[in-house]
């Protein structure tokens, strides 16, 4: 009877060769969560959801303070906060809703206001509000945009002009 004699070298080397490939992987993995972790477009969904939580929770006045400037014009707070309370709780009959977020899509040269002639870099989303109200299942989709002021990434709604 013939015993096969074990071949430790090149065992070792697959294995240090799998090894190799393995931690190469995990690195990979390892840097790709930490881009997608500091990304600008993790920062802006983050902005997104913070100001929906806000409003989810009826808490109107935090949701205001994350507005850009053109939209607090557009807005005195406290009649904001009067009428987002009345009409999307108040007239649904609810005390909350869920909503969704799309994810955030670039654009670039974006026109803030149709009288400047300046543009700049946005991102764009839709948020998607979700009542079980006196009313049935209602979905009422809103776009987003999400423009940097003061280093901050507040909060704008479209607008016909």
């Amino acid at each position: 009877m013939k015993f096969r004699r074990y071949n430790f070298r090149r065992n070792q080397k697959i294995i240090l060769f799998l090894g190799l490939i393995f931690s190469l992987a995990f690195i990979t993995l390892v840097v790709l969560a930490i881009i997608y972790l500091f990304s600008t477009e993790r920062e802006v969904e983050k902005v997104a959801t913070q100001f929906y939580e806000y409003e989810q929770n009826g808490d109107f006045s935090n949701s205001w303070e994350m507005f850009h400037s053109s939209m607090k014009n557009k807005f005195d707070k406290s009649d904001y906060i009067q009428d987002r309370a009345h009409v999307f709780l108040n007239h649904f009959g609810v005390d909350t809703f869920d909503f969704t977020l799309s994810d955030p899509e670039k654009t670039e040269n974006y026109q803030l206001n149709t009288n400047l002639a300046n543009t700049q870099t946005v991102y764009q989303l839709t948020a998607t509000y979700i009542y079980q109200s006196k009313y049935g299942y209602l979905e009422i989709d809103q776009p987003v945009i999400l423009a940097e002021e003061d280093q901050e990434w507040r909060i704008l709604w479209k607008y016909e002009e």
